[in-house]
């Protein structure tokens, strides 16, 4: 069972309150709520912010509780620790792969050449519009030398907070 699905029943249990009557309390379509708290459904920011209340938690926690469930301890610690030496503003991935290819005397252009990609296209995943393909992440960290957990950590980084993931790692 999920951490998001346990966490939430355990404490619907508690105060006696039915998975449909939350739905009711946050006027919510039942059996897509029950999607989402069982996982098969990804439970969107509006949904979150109206049910925290409700179970007396944070959204950070909820939403720790869905990182927990969605990647492994390392990638949550790798997440951690990029937050936490972050210097500048803007995604912590594009600074870090811009950094890296600094320090290789390479460009974007250089790089997406390399790994034989469309420099547009790679452009847009290192500044976070476009999700990262298996396959471009395999290239890029190769050639960039450094781990696809790495590079994931620095993504989970950019998409949760610090409380949320403190939160997640605790669960582990």
């Amino acid at each position: 069972m999920l951490i998001i699905s346990k966490k939430i029943d355990n404490i619907l249990k508690i105060k006696d309150i039915s998975r449909y009557k939350l739905s009711k309390l946050i006027n919510y379509h039942t059996g897509s709520l029950y999607k989402m708290i069982d996982g098969t459904n990804a439970l969107p920011d509006e949904v979150i912010e109206k049910i925290a209340p409700i179970l007396e938690v944070s959204v950070n926690e909820i939403k720790g509780w869905i990182v927990a469930d969605k990647y492994s301890k390392k990638i949550i610690e790798l997440a951690i620790q990029a937050k936490k030496e972050k210097q500048n503003d803007g995604l912590i991935l594009t600074n870090r792969i811009d950094e890296i290819l600094k320090s290789k005397n390479l460009s974007r252009t250089g790089l997406s050449k390399l790994i034989d990609y469309s420099q547009g296209w790679l452009n847009e995943m290192i500044i976070g519009h476009e999700p990262i393909s298996q396959s471009v992440m395999e290239r890029m960290c190769k050639t960039l030398e450094v781990s696809e957990d790495e590079v994931r950590g620095w993504i989970v980084a950019d998409k949760y907070s610090f409380e949320a993931l403190e939160v997640a790692l605790k669960e582990l």
